[in-house]
């Protein structure tokens, strides 16, 4: 046998399993794919006609309309900006909320705060960070009414159709001894 064909062999060997696991491969996505339930909805248009932060670069934000899927935040600001943030601890009626978003100017800002809700109205405080300056943040919003959790009564008493009292005749078995022949 020559000694060429066990290494061929063998290089056509490797190269058909790196194909078979290439193509085989499973897409493994990332723990930030994760969606926590969270106990508030938040969404809705959040407005400050003096704008957002009382100081920032580029043009004044006034709005910034946030979607909400479980914990995950998106939204768009009026000047047509992407952001992207979380709810980190949902409480009551309280919510902590991080947003990363950008001014016109291309300056990179994180919106850090609460929102607080009462019956439709959210208000969102905190503070706005850009990597030159910070500023007070607020702004308010209309979000759906939320959920309130019924209470479960229990009753008091019997239940209907069930006795109460003593049984007043028991019954008695009789047993009468068989003659044996």
């Amino acid at each position: 046998m020559n000694k060429i064909q066990p290494l061929l062999l063998y290089s056509v060997a490797l190269l058909c399993g790196a194909a078979l696991l290439l193509f085989s491969a499973c897409e493994i996505g990332s723990g930030d794919e994760v969606v926590r339930e969270v106990s508030l909805n938040i969404a809705g248009a959040y407005r400050n006609a003096s704008g957002i932060p009382s100081r920032q670069t580029g043009q004044r934000i006034t709005l910034i309309s946030l979607n909400q899927s479980g914990d995950q935040l998106n939204g768009v600001d009026n000047a047509g900006g992407l952001w992207r943030g979380s709810i980190g601890r949902a409480e009551g009626e309280t919510a902590t909320v991080t947003l990363q978003g950008a001014t016109s100017a291309g300056q990179e800002v994180t919106l850090a705060g609460t929102i607080i809700i009462s019956s439709t109205t959210a208000t969102l405080s905190g503070t706005w960070i850009e990597p030159s300056l910070t500023s007070t943040a607020s702004a308010t919003a209309t979000v759906a009414a939320q959920a309130t959790p019924t209470p479960i009564t229990t009753p008091t008493g019997s239940p209907t159709g069930i006795p109460t009292g003593s049984p007043t005749a028991f019954p008695t078995a009789i047993i009468s001894p068989t003659p044996v022949l």
